[in-house]
C-alpha cells in the first residue's frame, strides 16, 4: 500500500502495469518520468554503502531490498531518527544546487514533514524488518519535487506539457 502512495501519478494507471506486455506504455507515457531534469540528491558514496550493506543482507532487485537500502540511506545521513525527520540534514543535500531547483527541494522537504507526520501512526503499527520510513521520505520528496519541477529544468515535449497540465493519457 506504501508503495503506491509514493510513486509518480502518471494519469494512467496502466504505466504501472505489472504485465509490460499485455499494456506497453506509449512512447509519450514512457518519457513522463524524464519530465524534469533533476539532480542526484543523495551522495554516491552512501549509496554504495547502502547498497553493499544491504546486498550483504536481502537479495537486489526486491521490494525488501529497497525498503532496507533506502531505510539506511536516511539513517547514514542522520536525516531520520526513528520516525522523526532532520530537516537541516535533508535540507543540506540541496546546499550546491542551483536556486530554483533548490527550492524546489526545500519545497518538497517540507511538504513530506507535514504529510508523514500525520502517517506517523502507520509506521509505528509496522513490524518490518527494515522500517518503511526511509522509502517514505525518499519517495515523497522525489514526487514532490517532480510536482514542483522549475520550468527551466521541465521538459518542453508535447507529452511533458501535456502532462503538466493534468491532460490524461488513457
Amino acid at each position: 500500500m506504501l508503495f503506491k502512495l509514493f510513486t509518480i501519478p502518471f494519469r494512467c494507471p496502466l504505466f504501472f502495469s505489472k504485465h509490460p506486455k499485455q499494456f506497453p506504455p506509449s512512447k509519450k507515457q514512457s518519457e513522463l518520468p524524464y519530465c524534469c531534469q533533476t539532480e542526484p540528491l543523495i551522495p554516491e558514496h552512501v549509496s554504495t554503502k547502502c547498497k553493499e550493506r544491504e546486498a550483504a543482507n536481502h537479495n537486489p532487485g526486491t521490494e525488501l531490498f529497497e525498503v532496507c537500502y533506502q531505510q539506511c540511506i536516511y539513517e547514514e545521513l542522520e536525516a531520520v531518527d526513528g520516525l522523526e525527520i532532520r530537516v537541516e540534514k535533508l535540507y543540506a543535500l540541496a546546499e550546491g544546487f542551483p536556486a530554483d531547483y533548490r527550492h524546489a527541494v526545500h519545497l518538497a522537504i517540507d511538504e513530506c514533514v507535514k504529510r508523514l507526520r500525520k502517517t506517523r501512526h502507520m509506521f509505528e503499527q509496522m513490524n518490518a524488518q527494515c522500517s518503511l520510513f526511509g522509502f517514505a521520505v525518499d519517495r515523497c520528496v522525489r514526487l514532490l519535487i517532480y510536482e514542483n519541477c522549475p520550468t527551466a529544468r521541465w521538459s518542453a515535449s508535447v507529452a511533458c506539457t501535456k502532462s503538466r497540465q493534468g491532460v490524461p493519457f488513457c
